[in-house]
């Protein structure tokens, strides 16, 4: 087999020599990296920040999938025909990256020829170039550096292609832990949530509904025309912030949040108090800790999901468009769940009961654009009913 292994890709970044135009474009990948905002597309960023210092056809980045044994592709530029989701079995032995990750050695064929056992990436590929991405704790992930002619990577090339995956190490690893972190820190939140929920007696049940209803509302919203700022971020947000709707809840009293009958006009202006009770609670969250996404978002559902679309709702009357989409969709998916829900007060209405209900109060309570697009595919909010029952 005709390839080069043996030397630790950290050795090799002594012999890089960029030049001018090259060193700007690396002054300028380096300043991203510092910058650069820690979440799944930080990936695609670092792999297109290396393809452009470097010019090369193609480049790709995999990172270990500890539960499964598979690099899995996180980013590519210049690799069309390969689907998003590769996934490389360490066990591979006719894969270079998996040989790379393995041995912690960098690889370099630079002549691909199909009768030497190398399987690349893609066909096009004649020349490969692949670093193991270390850590602290040991190898991470590989860099695939791919060229459609042979004999490019030269000493200098290879020099500078190491020298950018040690940089990019590092932020690699920053993206990880932070990821743990926000990760730590949105259990914690939903914790505090389902607190509130368990005192409604709803245990988890009620919390995962609404999270994914609101998931499944929001995509649909993305595939339509208006609904620019729902990003695969706002979905992913939505999905998470919508726990927090009712945490307020912790701060009502247990006579009036479990009581059987109807509640009298004080007790309700009381009930009514959780959407504020909530809203202070994460804003105090987010000027201690920061200002996360999930929190913000948090902040709008928690004091927005109980406002009508004709003024008429809580806690401040807004209408309309005033209303954050988030808590409108939120409105929506609470109101169906609660219906089609056992509580203390009431059984649980039919599918039939709850939709005609609330296809009456769109335009007055509930946006009824959104109320359509709710009700376009029943089998899906049966399909999250059947998946978290009562």
């Amino acid at each position: 087999m005709a390839y080069e292994a043996g030397m630790k890709s950290r050795q090799l970044s002594q012999g890089a020599g960029p030049g001018v135009d090259r060193f700007q474009a690396l002054q300028a990948f380096n300043a991203r990296l510092v910058c650069m905002t820690v979440n799944e597309s930080s990936y695609e960023e670092v792999v297109n920040g290396v393809w452009k210092v470097l010019g090369c056809d193609a480049c790709a980045l995999f990172l270990l999938d500890e539960a499964t044994g598979e690099l899995v592709m996180k980013g590519s530029v210049g690799y069309p025909d390969i689907p998003a989701d590769l996934r490389i079995s360490l066990s591979d032995t006719s894969s270079i990256h998996a040989q790379s990750f393995n041995e912690e050695y960098l690889i370099h064929v630079g002549a691909l020829d199909p009768q030497n056992g190398v399987k690349p990436l893609s066909e096009r590929i004649s020349g490969n170039l692949v670093l193991p991405i270390i850590s602290n704790s040991g190898p991470v992930g590989v860099f695939d550096f791919g060229s459609f002619d042979s004999g490019t990577f030269d000493p200098q090339e290879i020099g500078m292609c190491s020298m950018l995956v040690d940089q990019m190490s590092y932020s690699l690893e920053n993206i990880r832990l932070v990821g743990e972190l926000s990760q730590s820190r949105d259990a914690v939140i939903r914790g505090m949530a389902l607190l509130a929920e368990i005192r409604d007696t709803h245990i988890g049940g009620h919390l995962n509904r609404i999270c994914e209803l609101a998931e499944l509302l929001a995509e649909k919203l993305a595939a339509r025309p208006g609904y620019l700022e729902v990003t695969l971020e706002f979905i992913e947000t939505i999905s998470r912030a919508a726990a927090l709707h009712d945490v307020g809840k912790v701060g009502i009293p247990d006579s009036i949040l479990l009581k059987p009958g109807k509640l009298t006009n004080a007790e309700f202006e009381i009930m009514k108090s959780h959407t504020l009770v909530g809203a202070e609670l994460l804003e105090g969250l987010r000027k201690n800790f920061g200002d996360f996404t999930m929190i913000s978002m948090g902040v709008d559902v928690a004091i927005g999901h109980h406002e009508w679309w004709d003024g008429s709702g809580y806690p401040h009357g807004k209408k309309g468009g005033e209303i954050p989409l988030s808590a409108r969709i939120l409105g929506i998916c609470d109101v169906y769940d609660a219906l089609t829900s056992d509580r203390v007060y009431k059984k649980a209405w039919t599918h039939q009961e709850t939709e005609k209900n609330i296809r009456e109060a769109a335009g007055r309570q509930f946006d009824p654009d959104l109320v359509d697009i709710f009700f376009e595919t029943v089998e899906d909010l049966f399909a999250v009913r059947e998946k978290y029952p009562n």
